[in-house]
């Protein structure tokens, strides 16, 4: 048992978190009627323009953040489009990704998402995903907290049921497989050894809640924030799969972010979610 699980009143800090998932998710729906506003990030770099972001992601970010500040004062919170909210002594952060997966939004692509984690001291200790596609074929909440299973909509996932018979899984890893997965390797591996098939949805978070609910065998994420990631390490865990990072060219467990403001809000790693066997196969 993980000492965090010990935490008072976790309980209610997932269901604060899957609240909020839920909330982000409607105003997701609502906007779907209406036209939005859309610009980009980075009007400079060689595919530009890109990184999409839209008025329902800031109106998303702000409610979420004012929720948050209502409820818990003295908790942190760090969200994508700005918010930056440490009081002094802060042990709880919030991490909000309100639409993660804009660009599948703006083009009406249903593979986006938007996440809500907690973490204490650093460590992730609760997580909600509101997903706009799921492995129900429709909207939901992946959700869990330390100590607990994965929970999908307040009902505990199954995530070992059957395969149906499938011989090959998916998994949303990199075509460059030997770059971004054995950075110290100095021979080929060769890019098609691994047994499934590969498959990008566009959102990292959701990515994440796949491997989680055990529709993906394993996610790669080259340099996700701590917003992207936050929620999703903690139902891979809670779901019995793990999550590495890299240090020093060699794959690590994750286990925290940092404690400090300064250490959330420039934390970027690349991040490898997987069962034990992909984690076996794809690091052999």
């Amino acid at each position: 048992m993980h000492p965090e699980a010990e935490l008072p009143g976790l309980a209610a800090l997932e269901a604060f978190a899957v609240d909020l998932a839920r909330v982000a998710g409607e105003e997701i729906q609502e906007s779907l009627g209406r036209e939005i506003e859309v610009s980009y990030k980075d009007l400079t770099g060689p595919l530009a323009p890109t990184d999409a972001v839209t008025d329902v992601d800031h109106h998303i970010e702000e409610v979420l953040a004012a929720r948050i500040r209502e409820a818990f004062p003295g908790h942190g919170i760090l969200g994508e489009e700005g918010t930056r909210h440490f009081p002094e002594g802060f042990e709880y952060s919030w991490m909000i990704d309100p639409i993660d997966g804009t660009q599948n939004f703006v083009n009406g692509l249903p593979f986006y998402s938007s996440s809500v984690g907690l973490l204490w001291h650093g460590r992730p200790v609760a997580g909600a995903i509101w997903g706009a596609s799921t492995h129900r074929l429709g909207a939901g909440v992946y959700h869990a907290r330390s100590g607990e299973p994965l929970y999908f909509n307040s009902i505990p996932l199954d995530v070992a049921r059957p395969a149906r018979g499938r011989v090959r899984g998916l998994g949303a890893m990199p075509h460059d497989e030997d770059q971004h997965l054995h950075p110290g390797a100095t021979e080929p591996r060769g890019r098609y050894r691994l047994p499934w098939d590969r498959r990008h949805v566009g959102s990292g978070a959701l990515e994440a809640a796949f491997v989680a609910a055990g529709i993906f065998e394993s996610a790669f994420n080259s340099g996700p924030r701590v917003w992207d990631i936050a929620a999703g390490a903690l139902l891979v865990q809670s779901a019995g799969r793990h999550i590495w990072t890299t240090e020093d060219d060699e794959w690590l467990p994750l286990v925290d972010f940092g404690e400090t403001a300064d250490d959330l809000i420039g934390w970027r790693q690349p991040v490898l979610m997987a069962t034990d066997a992909a984690y076996a196969r794809i690091t052999s």
